[in-house]
């Protein structure tokens, strides 16, 4: 998240994505990560999460045909762990134990 933001240039190149799209990228993690850390609209903010997601796990098992553990821990492992947890912020809403304002 944070590379996208700082150097959204060197990251696009990288990822093999626009400047633009990588900076857009990183604002809708960044933003999206705030809001379920504060519990603001946890459900659009873990479905949003999952898309980015589901979209690196593309990238890196058909475009970039990286293993799912790969080389020097840069498989899509941790990408498909990420959705599985936003899938429960989905479904159940941030849990009974979300403070509610």
């Amino acid at each position: 998240m944070e590379f996208h933001l700082k150097d959204p240039i060197g990251r696009a190149k990288s990822i093999e994505l626009s400047p633009a799209l990588t900076a857009g990228l990183g604002a809708a993690e960044a933003l999206a990560s705030l809001a379920l850390v504060t519990g603001i609209l946890i459900q659009p903010a873990a479905l949003g999460l999952i898309l980015v997601s589901l979209g690196a796990i593309q990238k890196k098992a058909l475009t970039w045909k990286t293993g799912f553990w790969g080389e020097k821990a840069s498989g899509w492992h941790y990408d498909l762990m990420l959705t599985a947890m936003n899938l429960v912020n989905l479904f159940s809403a941030g849990g009974s134990l979300v403070l509610e304002f």
